[in-house]
């Protein structure tokens, strides 16, 4: 096979380990930006909750009013102000508030 698809394998089992998220506050949570790298898919969206799945876990996102943009292969971007994050896998929770 060629190169492009040994690359497009590469990212697949690299979105299957690792998962990176970024969470830019512009002095305040009115106007966050978060970047999440590697989303294996996005499981729900409206304006004031966004779930994403992640290498064997989810993200739900909540705020108000969210904006989902697309910024790359397996990378999104959320806008807007930020409420929560919580992190969920099969048995184990975890919250960041």
């Amino acid at each position: 096979m060629g190169l492009l698809y040994e690359k497009l394998i590469e990212l697949d089992e690299l979105s299957s380990r690792e998962c990176v998220i970024t969470v830019k506050l512009n002095g305040n949570t009115d106007n966050a930006e978060i970047y999440v790298e590697n989303c294996r898919r996005v499981l729900s969206c409206d304006n004031e909750f966004i779930t994403l799945g992640v290498c064997g876990a989810d993200i739900r996102v909540s705020g108000t009013p969210l904006t989902l943009e697309n910024f790359g292969v397996g990378g999104v971007k959320i806008t807007g102000k930020l409420s929560s994050l919580d992190f969920s896998d099969s048995g184990a929770k975890g919250s960041v508030k």
